[in-house]
């Protein structure tokens, strides 16, 4: 009772919103037919009506000049009232204001004054803009001289010009571009006196001035930070991750003070990430792993001898899934695939860990010579029968402390050497990015991703970054802000996004799909230490119960208990496609081998339903290929004729069929592809909106040949 009398109380018209046109009109004259009616009962005098006009108008324009109303705006108006009096003072003299010659002159004037509204209008929307566009050049004129002459005060530059100022689209600041003038002066006057220039123009603290390179050495962007970003929390934005990404695309991974995303190249280059502790640089970590996870064609491995922290949070929706954890909220859910593939917290697991992808990458690089070659890359193209593996490690400090873990450092050198070209990287994590932190140069030489979330002094951002003008004071806005820089580029400062525990079990029931498994090459290179990385003995210290053993099913022909193993049924290699070398030939040539019954390895090979040029074959297919069975393919005919008009979706039928057939996605694909070409079913939309009508509710039936 009490609800619904609340819905009833917070449905209210809103009295404050203007009048369009129609409305306006309306209004407009029905007020003044009403005026005019009470004025001719009283036996108000018709001078009155011209009078109440004369006010009106000079009201209207009073008001129109303090708010810098155009001067055809304040004339529409000022005869608008005129012409209101004017028609009431005439009809109080003709006697009958309601006579249809009175009310016929009435909807005269109502009209054009509706009319003409929408006209003066427009006018004066363009009329404001205009000057609202003179008085921005204005404004910016203000602040290029300013700046010329700032640069002559400061900088000891003469005859430099301001081609342009932009506001950041954030509203935290703007940016110069700057013309240095001729005769040798280099960015590096400018670059050399940014706190100087922060004080010449007062800036909040946490607020600074940065110099970038412009499009020519004769140009320099100066970014200028007017307002602190300093207890601003960003929720991570799960929702983006629906949207299927590669990581061979760059990454995003923070966001800049000018409103636009740091991004970083997963692909080719390694990653370090310094900052102390308690600046968010394991916040960050998620984030990152978050952004690998919305890919399909990448494998993530932890490293982190603080019991597995980094990696734990990656791991808790898929075992409560696998493990039906009763009370938990995915308990039944479909979560196939942990978030991350791998996760060390001991230097033994980390040596074995490291050792399978130092020979992943060698194997790798023997396995895939025709496929790049055919592919005409000297790099390994990956894909979701092809992963790129990343390497998380945390904490620098933690892997450097005994000798087992320096072997472990050791390591991680040597994949950030060898394996690039094999997409096997790492993202190093440390306090500092001094020796008595990471011992070995390499790891921080050889990484052109470099972050950092904090510092305590100048030096260490000199020695991260090359040593340039940066200031730890202005560079960061406390827990939640890092420096980003690339390729060896000056770092853009910005804010990374705030993850929590559910938010990282939303991304791995949502992404879990699309995991990839690792290519057979790699997985026989690997061994049995990838292969046993989920047995009770080598995970079970991973959580605070280790799992139960389970039984053998019913039937089956050992009865003995056997030991809770979770990548049993979805860890299967995929076969890898490689291009033909003559594709025209082995068009024609297809024809024939289907004649004469002869297959070829890479229809073999290739997964059921799998079609490159249909994004949502895409999908990860975890199971071997299983035999087509006739039952399930009948079920699925009639589920989609069963669904009428609106057609259903691969997702929906293979959660019905899946229970009583066990049929896999690839499959259905494969049968919806089939049926679409002869004609039975219809297919509509396309993406994640794909939908599929049976011939029989489509009024455009498709024809056979």
């Amino acid at each position: 009772m009490s609800s619904s009398k609340n819905t009833k109380r917070a449905a209210r018209v809103d009295w404050s919103a203007g009048h369009g046109p129609l409305t306006g009109t309306l209004n407009a004259t029905a007020g003044a037919l009403a005026a005019t009616a009470l004025a001719h009962a009283t036996g108000t005098p018709e001078w009155w009506a011209l009078a109440a006009g004369a006010a009106g108008a000079t009201g209207t324009i009073g008001a129109g000049l303090r708010k810098a109303v155009t001067r055809a705006t304040l004339a529409f108006r000022g005869a608008s009232w005129m012409a209101a009096g004017v028609w009431s003072s005439w009809a109080l003299a003709s006697g009958d204001p309601t006579s249809p010659t009175a009310l016929g002159a009435l909807a005269i004037a109502g009209i054009a004054g509706g009319t003409l509204s929408t006209a003066f209008a427009a006018h004066e929307e363009t009329e404001q803009a205009r000057r609202a566009t003179l008085l921005s050049l204005g404004t910016r004129r203000a602040q290029a001289a300013e700046w010329i002459e700032r640069l002559e005060r400061v900088c000891r530059i003469e005859g430099a010009a301001i081609p342009g100022i932009e506001p950041w689209p954030s509203g935290n600041g703007y940016t110069v571009e700057v013309e240095l003038p001729a005769g040798g002066t280099t960015r590096r006057a400018i670059a050399d006196r940014t706190e100087a220039l922060a004080s010449d123009l007062d800036l909040p603290t946490g607020c600074g001035v940065q110099v970038l390179d412009g499009i020519s050495k004769r140009r320099a962007l100066i970014l200028v930070k007017t307002k602190s970003m300093a207890g601003q929390e960003r929720m991570f934005p799960v929702e983006e991750l629906r949207e299927l990404e590669t990581v061979v695309n760059p990454l995003p991974v923070a966001l800049l003070s000018d409103g636009g995303r740091a991004e970083l190249d997963m692909r080719q280059a390694s990653t370090i990430v310094a900052g102390p502790t308690g600046t968010g640089k394991t916040n960050w970590l998620h984030t990152l792993i978050a952004r690998l996870n919305q890919c399909n064609d990448v494998l993530v491995w932890v490293i982190d001898f603080n019991a597995g922290s980094v990696g734990l949070p990656w791991l808790n929706a898929w075992r409560d899934a696998q493990y039906n954890t009763e009370g938990s909220r995915w308990a039944g859910a479909d979560i196939p695939a942990p978030g991350v593939d791998w996760v060390a917290s001991t230097p033994a697991e980390a040596k074995l860990m490291l050792t399978a992808a130092v020979r992943i990458a060698k194997a790798r690089k023997v396995a895939y010579q025709a496929h790049m070659r055919a592919e005409d890359d000297d790099k390994l193209p990956v894909g979701p029968e092809l992963p790129e593996i990343v390497i998380v490690v945390d904490e620098g400090a933690e892997v450097a402390a005994t000798r087992a873990a320096k072997d472990v450092l050791a390591g991680i050198s040597e994949v950030i050497r060898i394996a690039r070209a094999m997409a096997v990287r790492a993202v190093v994590s440390a306090l500092r990015v001094t020796q008595d932190v990471l011992p070995d140069p390499m790891v921080r030489k050889m990484a052109s991703n470099r972050v950092c979330t904090g510092a305590t002094e100048d030096s260490e951002l000199g020695h991260f970054f090359g040593w340039r003008a940066l200031s730890a004071e202005d560079s960061f806005d406390g827990v939640g802000s890092l420096l980003v820089g690339t390729d060896g580029k000056a770092p853009r400062g910005g804010s990374f996004w705030r993850i929590t525990p559910t938010l990282i079990e939303d991304v791995c029931a949502m992404t879990s799909a699309r995991r990839p498994t690792l290519d057979a090459p790699s997985m026989q290179a690997a061994g049995q230490a990838y292969a046993d990385r989920w047995t009770t003995e080598r995970c079970s210290h991973l959580w605070a119960t280790a799992p139960a053993e389970e039984t053998a099913p019913a039937g089956s022909s050992e009865g003995r208990p056997r030991e809770w193993k979770a990548t049993a049924g979805w860890d299967q290699p995929r076969g890898v496609h490689t291009p033909e070398v003559d594709e025209l030939e082995a068009m024609f040539r297809a024809p024939a081998a289907d004649r004469d019954g002869i297959g070829t390895d890479d229809a073999a090979s290739e997964p059921a339903g799998y079609d490159g040029s249909d994004a949502s074959t895409w999908t990860t297919r975890r199971e071997q290929r299983q035999p087509e069975q006739p039952d399930a393919r009948a079920a699925a005919l009639r589920l989609i004729l069963a669904a009428g008009a609106e057609g259903t979706g691969a997702s929906a039928l293979e959660r019905e069929l899946r229970p009583n057939f066990g049929t896999t996605r690839p499959t259905i694909h494969g049968w919806l592809k089939a049926w679409a070409e002869t004609g039975e079913v219809v297919k509509t939309g396309s993406g994640s909106k794909t939908r599929y009508v049976h011939r029989q509710h489509t009024t455009d039936t498709p024809t056979q040949d």
